[in-house]
C-alpha cells in the first residue's frame, strides 16, 4: 500500500501549522521543502475538509481549523487521498462476487480495521512523541506505530510514493 507525495506533505504541513500557529503558505513551504503550488493545492484540500483554515490579507494566513487533539493522521491522508484501503473489496465488499467464499477476507479486513486504527491518532499526540503519556488513542498506536516503517519510494513516472509497510514478523494461518 502506497500513500502518495501528496499525502506525506499534507502531514507534514499540519505539523508546521501546529507547530506555528498561524502562519503564511510560503513559510510552510520553505520550511517543509514543498513547491508553493504543490502546497497550495494541498492547502486548499486539507481547508475543504475543515483541517485548515485560511485567511487573505493582513493577519492571514493559515491557522488550524479545529483544536489539534481533534485532527487525526487518518483525516489529513484521507482528505488528500480519499478513503484509505488496501484492497478495493474491504471498500465496496458488496461488489466483490468473492467475498463470501474468500478465505483471505477476513484477514484482509482484519489488517484494514488494524491500519485505521494505529492511524487514527491525533496530532497532539504525534507531535507529543512516542515517549508522551497515552491518550485516548494510544491504545492502538504504540503498540503498532513502531512496526510501521516508511520508504521513499521512486516510481516510473517520476513521482515519490511513500510506502507503509510492516516491520513485524509474518504470522502464518494453519
Amino acid at each position: 500500500m502506497l500513500l502518495t507525495r501528496e499525502a506525506d506533505y499534507a502531514v507534514r504541513c499540519v505539523v508546521e501549522v501546529a507547530r506555528s500557529g498561524r502562519t503564511s503558505a510560503a513559510r510552510v513551504a520553505e520550511a517543509q521543502g514543498i513547491s508553493p503550488t504543490f502546497l497550495g493545492k494541498i492547502v486548499r484540500s486539507l481547508a475543504k475538509a475543515g483541517i485548515l483554515a485560511t485567511r487573505r490579507g493582513v493577519g492571514g494566513g493559515i491557522m488550524l481549523a479545529q483544536p489539534i487533539e481533534d485532527i487525526s493522521l487518518i483525516q489529513v491522508i484521507e482528505a488528500i487521498g480519499g478513503p484509505l484501503c488496501i484492497k478495493d473489496c474491504l471498500q465496496t465488499p458488496a461488489q466483490c462476487e468473492h467475498v463470501d467464499g474468500c478465505p483471505a477476507y477476513p484477514f484482509l479486513r482484519d489488517a484494514q480495521d488494524r491500519l485505521r486504527e494505529s492511524l487514527d491518532v491525533s496530532f497532539a499526540r504525534l507531535m507529543a512523541g512516542p515517549d508522551a503519556a497515552p491518550g485516548p488513542s494510544a491504545a492502538v498506536a504504540p503498540v503498532l506505530a513502531p512496526a510501521l516503517v516508511t520508504a521513499k519510494v521512486e516510481s516510473g513516472n517520476g513521482l515519490r510514493k511513500t510506502r507503509v509497510a510492516s516491520s513485524t514478523p509474518r504470522r502464518d494461518v494453519s
